[in-house]
């Protein structure tokens, strides 16, 4: 997941501001410009609005081609629109700039873990997690552990997240690993006890509920399932976990 930029609307005032100034463009105002639209595409994106977007990024790009932030969510874009060639050449062309940049590692790993090229993806999350520049490493450790659990190394999976939670305690990525690791093993006793770190770390999702359903499912609590999957029914009857509970 891309790392938003924060400031969106103090960049586009500042862009504005440049826009409007006489003269030539100085290399300065060209990149607070590109910041400020690459900032409009995040919204843009978030709202689902694709060809907007699209406009702003390749605006982004034009005004400052060395801002990583472009590239990272130009690749979202072309990820939305099911173009993996593009989206690896933007995150080659943020590493290529930075190639110690922490989201750009991160993101970049998270896109070869999608594409089952897991070796490469734990290089870069590796790289990422040991940049102490990086604020965000107990992400790349949790999402190196996701990435493992895909291909069955649920035993390398766990390290990284228990590496994860070292590095900020109850981090609930780490929790929720953690847990389906321990009720993969049957092991109802610890899954229920990461889940209630969990449940203290974290917002209620359908994620939650579903894995505690799970947990209270293999230790045969009936009266338990039963009470979080009303829980789930009712507060998110259109997820996917809510679909799950009647399969």
């Amino acid at each position: 997941m891309i790392r938003l930029i924060a400031g969106v609307f103090a960049l586009a005032l500042l862009a504005g501001c440049a826009v409007q100034a006489t003269g030539p463009i100085t290399d300065s105002q060209s990149h607070q410009a590109a910041k400020a639209n690459t900032n409009i595409a995040i919204h843009h994106l978030r709202q689902g609005a694709l060809s907007a977007a699209r406009e702003k990024i390749d605006r982004a790009l034009k005004q400052d081609p060395e801002l990583i932030d472009s590239h990272l969510v130009a690749a979202e874009l072309e990820l939305r629109l099911d173009d993996a060639q593009r989206a690896e050449a933007h995150y080659q062309a943020a590493l290529a700039i930075d190639e110690t940049h922490g989201a750009a590692l991160n993101n970049y790993a998270s896109f070869l873990c999608e594409q089952r090229r897991t070796e490469q993806a734990l290089l870069l999350y590796d790289l990422a997690a040991d940049n102490r520049l990086y604020d965000e490493r107990a992400l790349a450790l949790a999402n190196a552990g996701r990435c493992l659990a895909r291909v069955g190394r649920q035993d390398e999976a766990a390290g990284y997240w228990r590496s994860a939670l070292e590095r900020r305690p109850d981090y609930p990525p780490a929790l929720h690993g953690l847990a389906e690791t321990a009720l993969s093993r049957g092991d109802t006793d610890s899954a229920w006890a990461l889940f209630s770190r969990y449940t203290a770390a974290s917002a209620e999702t359908p994620s939650l509920l579903w894995l505690g359903v799970r947990i209270a499912k293999a230790e045969g609590d009936t009266g338990r399932v039963e009470q979080l999957a009303q829980r789930l029914r009712e507060r998110y009857p259109e997820s996917e976990q809510s679909a799950r509970l009647i399969e």
